[in-house]
């Protein structure tokens, strides 16, 4: 079973003046570019989580947004069931933000258009369970009601033998469970009844929308998901970002913008996140691509800027008194859209309570944890983890892996030794890498790894990824022994940017292919590097946002099946082919028989291809 979650549309009448930020005028057009987009996707039911419009109860453009919105709803080809957000019915009881508040003669208007303020359906196995979060806190008939249907329901799924998931505005808390309150959390008081209910009744996943930018916490054994929104970015977010914002302020940061669908299995689900990109009109081609059932990601990344600790959100505007405490988890969403199941962090992570918290988070949604250990003296202080599959111990010159060494208490050993950076010697080079280059000895070899599982190759950046990997597996065949190949991003001096992003995807995609051939593979990055020594790009940009190498990646993903080969190696054109699909990775524009589809934009071309990668349409 597949549903889609749909967040903050915030649709408003399209002759009203937009004011300050363009985006305004998009918002309905947006919302009707999703409704086509859901029609083509096909989930079984869509689930808002309220803001459907913009005006605020009492507005007089209030009535005309609702309407607007509902005739886009109509043509909508699968059930709509709906949540009150604080721009349809008014805010939660805050009194540091002037705006409506939560009344009931503001439910009315909802409950006419929309339905049910709360309600629940069965379906699967499931109990879909929809709530009123604007009106938790104020203390009114309305909400002890809303608490006793909500204890009564969750009880109810629990004797049916139901799994259970619940939708709402509001998110509970977006760092920790007793943080401050603040314009995008819950108040403690209700936070605190909502949790308890869920920790009891064992909760599988709580979504809700609100903030318009991604997050996810794992509260115990619940998921918390806090769903991109539809319509704009608030702009406050942008203090995230490692740059500039994006335009107007970091409000229509359109990579941010998107929803979910999420499959439901026998044993838990997955969340699709699919980017909308502010678009209002066009094809939905990258939207099927991310959500087909079927296909994976084979290769790992490595995260080398920091990705788990918290951040604090300027005061002002929103919130005039209070710093929001969050994390900016736009590489996990990456991580999903890709469906990169495979995560290379340093043994330092793992010493702060945040990111080790945040490993067994995403362990639980199915990613995997390579450690870099530098030394094997520090395997005293590798700490029992379970999550790590890996255990990647870097070697000092001179050390060497033997049956002595202490092992980690779980997962596999790697090893690999510490060696000079291209060019340079260890009587005047500052930069070192890591793992055995492929043309080492295989006695050698064996004599420095020893009783390790597997041994570590690096792939320099300049390095082909295929023949490297082909050259590593004959050295490892003959010993038994597995093997972990490092693939670093193109580069160019310690000075100069690498910001050729068409090689980048090359790269990335023959990762991929020689990924499939049971070679485990790790690029040696993920997101931009724009200072500091070797700037270069990477799959992500500094806000985050996915760059064409990860598009890329989706496209191939979905495209082609199963394990390839390299069939030609002709200067411009490497070509690659597997069961039923051909690639050309281009370098130079070049004439190559047949028709080819761009894996980066969705071109089709015949004959003359540009730089980038290209999969067969058909046979040539």
């Amino acid at each position: 079973m597949r549903f889609a979650v749909v967040a903050d549309t915030h649709v408003r009448p399209e002759d009203l003046d937009p004011g300050d930020f363009e985006a305004n005028a998009h918002l309905a057009a947006r919302n009707r570019h999703v409704v086509e987009m859901l029609n083509r996707l096909g989930p079984a039911f869509v689930i808002h989580l309220g803001d459907v419009v913009h005006p605020v109860p009492g507005d007089p453009h209030h009535a005309a947004a609702n309407a607007l919105a509902a005739a886009a709803y109509d043509v909508l080809t699968m059930p709509l069931h709906v949540v009150p957000g604080n721009h349809d019915v008014g805010d939660k009881p805050f009194p540091w933000v002037d705006a409506p508040k939560a009344a009931e003669e503001h439910y009315g208007a909802f409950e006419a258009r929309w339905g049910p303020r709360w309600r629940s359906f069965s379906r699967g196995g499931c109990r879909f369970v929809l709530i009123d979060t604007p009106v938790l806190g104020t203390g009114t008939e309305a909400e002890r009601a809303h608490w006793r249907w909500f204890e009564q329901t969750l009880a109810d799924a629990e004797v049916n033998g139901e799994r259970t998931f619940v939708f709402g505005h509001y998110p509970p808390y977006l760092w920790d469970p007793d943080e401050e309150e603040h314009y995008d959390n819950l108040g403690l008081g209700a936070r605190r009844r909502l949790l308890a209910l869920i920790e009891r009744y064992r909760v599988e996943a709580v979504f809700s929308g609100h903030v318009h930018r991604f997050f996810h916490r794992r509260h115990l054994g619940t998921d918390l998901y806090v769903v991109p929104a539809v319509g704009f970015v608030r702009p406050g977010y942008a203090e995230f970002d490692a740059v500039a914002p994006a335009a107007q302020f970091g409000r229509d940061d359109r990579a941010k913008l998107g929803l979910f669908i999420v499959e439901v299995t026998s044993d838990g689900h997955v969340v699709r996140p699919v980017r909308t990109w502010g678009d209002t009109s066009g094809g939905t081609e990258a939207a099927e691509m991310v959500t087909a059932p079927g296909w994976e990601t084979h290769l790992g990344v490595t995260f080398r800027h920091g990705w788990a600790a918290p951040r604090e959100l300027a005061m002002g505007g929103l919130d005039e008194f209070t710093r929001t405490l969050a994390r900016d988890d736009a590489p996990t969403l990456a991580l999903w859209e890709a469906r990169i199941r495979r995560v290379r962090i340093p043994l330092g992570d793992l010493a702060r309570p945040e990111t080790r918290e945040r490993v067994l988070e995403l362990a639980a949604r199915g990613v995997e944890f390579t450690v870099l250990v530098a030394g094997v003296g520090r395997l005293g202080d590798v700490p029992p983890v379970a999550a790590v599959t890996r255990w990647e111990v870097v070697l000092a010159p001179g050390e060497v892996w033997d049956a002595r060494m202490p092992r980690p208490p779980s997962g596999v050993v790697a090893v690999g030794p510490l060696t000079p950076w291209e060019g340079s010697g260890w009587s005047h080079g500052h930069f070192v890498a890591h793992g055995f280059r492929p043309d080492i000895d295989p006695e050698a070899l064996q004599a420095t790894v020893g009783p390790a599982d597997e041994a570590v190759f690096r792939i320099g950046p300049d390095a082909p990824v295929w023949e490297t990997a082909e050259a590593v597996t004959g050295i490892v065949s003959a010993s038994g022994m597995g093997a972990v190949v490092v693939a670093q991003l193109p580069r160019r001096s310690e000075g100069s940017m690498f910001d050729d992003d068409t090689l980048v995807a090359n790269r990335v995609v023959e990762a991929e292919i020689v990924a499939r051939s049971g070679v485990e593979v790790f690029l040696d990055g993920f997101g931009d590097h724009d200072r500091g020594y070797f700037p270069r790009v990477g799959l992500l940009d500094r806000r985050a946002d996915p760059r064409p190498s990860l598009g890329a990646l989706v496209a191939l993903g979905h495209a082609a099946d199963g394990p390839g080969r390299l069939v030609e190696n002709a200067g411009s054109v490497r070509l690659f082919e597997g069961d039923g699909w051909r690639l050309a990775l281009v370098s130079d524009p070049v004439e190559v028989g047949g028709r080819w589809r761009s894996l980066l934009d969705g071109r089709h071309r015949e004959g003359r291809l540009d730089r980038g990668p290209w999969l067969a349409v058909g046979r040539s």
